[in-house]
């Protein structure tokens, strides 16, 4: 089967979406024809075979550049049968190739993808998933989103995103990890993601932190992540503000922005925390589509501590691999905290748990075929 991906989220970008998308066409490419069209970039030392990219940067210059390199891509080659879109923002190109040239059109949403909330957005992009002959959603939650649009249940498929075990399990120093970042006896809680203001970090800071320092004093609340410079809806200065709010609370012996990290260097703090926050917000116009660093978290043996938003329901099994909580409830996210850092054999049970559930369910073994299954249909 040949697959033609068209796609807005792709590396050297990172991101959740970014993941997702990357190792799919990398999954997809041990059996399978692929090739990719997707944005310009800046950088030039990220190449890679059968990926050509918009040579400017912008929405519309994107949007020809598909439909000119995806007409070339698919006029006389019967063999490339599907036509892929990485997230909805690229279904009505998706659409116009697999009309025009009688392939199928198959569309991966994620969540924030389905809710944006521009009627321009809504009318140019949105409404023609319902169009699409499948749409694969990331979560249970994302699906309903995606029939809330009028998509029909039966064009729906629901895998969730696959994570590389074995990248969380290479030996690591965690104590000279400990070392390289000041966290010689401290108590590490760590969040790793994308600064969206929806990811709820600076409200955890705000209102959980103080209560979590006061009952575990080594408490340090590490965020791995910058600000989302090349996401099109997020615009917030979150490093800023949440440098703020740890300064105005006095806490900035107990915060640690390190930025952006190398993959490597991520694996890393997973090895050496004690547990992963992901204190996500419930806003209407933004949503946890899944939260793969859940999936991260529990590949590292780790368990976490997370709100009852969007799709990370599908990732966490509650009381079992983390704790869920409801957002907004700073309380029991500062307890849930407190008695995973105070409880060491609950924390390393959970973290068990957790890892071995990732094993049966999603690694990337698990998921590609399931992905091949529905685009094959």
């Amino acid at each position: 089967m040949g697959i033609l991906v068209i796609t807005w989220n792709y590396p050297p970008r990172r991101g959740g979406i970014e993941h997702l998308v990357s190792h799919i066409v990398a999954g997809l490419r041990k059996r399978h024809g692929v090739r990719v069209v997707t944005a310009y970039h800046h950088s030039s030392e990220f190449t890679e075979m059968d990926v050509v990219r918009t040579p400017c940067p912008g929405l519309i210059p994107f949007a020809l550049f598909v439909l000119w390199r995806g007409m070339l891509s698919l006029r006389g080659k019967p063999e490339t049968s599907l036509v892929f879109g990485g997230s909805a923002l690229v279904a009505p190109l998706v659409l116009i190739l697999a009309r025009l040239f009688g392939r199928r059109a198959v569309v991966q949403v994620h969540g924030l993808d389905i809710v944006y909330r521009s009627p321009l957005y809504q009318l140019m992009c949105v409404r023609w998933l319902k169009r699409c002959d499948r749409v694969i959603a990331n979560s249970a939650y994302t699906a309903t989103l995606a029939e809330s649009r009028g998509v029909s249940p039966a064009r729906i498929s629901v895998i969730p995103p696959g994570v590389a075990p074995e990248r969380f399990t290479a030996p690591v120093d965690v104590e000279a990890t400990k070392r390289f970042y000041g966290l010689e006896g401290r108590q590490v809680i760590l969040f790793v993601g994308r600064l969206a203001r929806r990811k709820g970090v600076k409200e955890f800071i705000h209102e959980s932190l103080p209560e979590i320092v006061a009952a575990v004093p080594q408490a340090c609340f590490v965020i791995v992540g910058a600000n989302p410079t090349e996401s099109l809806t997020h615009r917030d200065d979150m490093v800023t503000e949440i440098a703020a709010a740890a300064s105005r609370l006095g806490l900035e012996r107990h915060v640690m922005l390190l930025g952006s990290l190398s993959d490597e260097d991520v694996v890393k703090l997973y090895q050496a925390c004690d547990l992963v926050v992901l204190p996500a917000l419930a806003t209407p116009d933004d949503v946890e589509g899944f939260g793969i660093v859940l999936l991260e978290a529990a590949a590292a043996g780790k368990p976490v501590v997370a709100t009852r938003v969007g799709g990370i329901p599908d990732a966490v099994e509650d009381g079992k691999s983390g704790i869920l909580v409801e957002a907004g409830d700073y309380v029991a996210l500062a307890q849930a905290t407190v008695d995973l850092l105070s409880d060491k054999q609950k924390s390393l049970t959970m973290g068990t748990h957790a890892r071995q559930r990732l094993l049966d369910h999603f690694t990337w073994g698990k998921t590609l075929p399931l992905y091949e299954r529905a685009l094959e249909r």
